[in-house]
């Protein structure tokens, strides 16, 4: 913290934006963050979840049913975290969201994901004043 200048670093999947991590970070700053960066997460084609997954998004904000389109098996739907994530940081008063735009599954070549390879590997983000 310098000069009142403050920095959150979060990450967090489904679980994580559903149980208020952006919420709970943003009510616990000093001054509410002006604009928010997205790093790396798994693009919508690639993220299937079920309907409990989109229930605990909806029932809570209604309008991201547009975050979700219709998987191919019933009752299983694709997820945008980054749109989810973008709702609720642009509700919390957060003017400029950047970031959003890769893909974790898919870039194989610049990412670890858990979930592509089914084996431990390590990732990091650095964030400085």
């Amino acid at each position: 913290n310098a000069e009142g200048t403050e920095v959150a670093n979060l990450h967090a999947g489904w679980r994580g934006l559903a149980g208020g991590i952006v919420e709970n970070t943003i009510a616990a700053m000093q001054n509410p963050p002006t604009w928010a960066w997205l790093g790396a997460a798994i693009s919508q084609s690639c993220f299937e979840i079920g309907a409990e997954v989109k229930a605990a998004f909806c029932d809570k904000y209604p309008e991201l049913e547009t975050a979700f389109v219709e998987g191919a098996a019933p009752n299983k739907f694709h997820a945008d975290l980054y749109a989810i994530a973008r709702f609720i940081l642009q509700s919390l008063g957060v003017k400029q969201v950047l970031g959003g735009d890769q893909c974790s599954y898919q870039q194989s070549d610049e990412y670890f994901s858990y979930r592509r390879d089914a084996k431990t590997g390590r990732m990091a983000t650095f964030v400085f004043i």
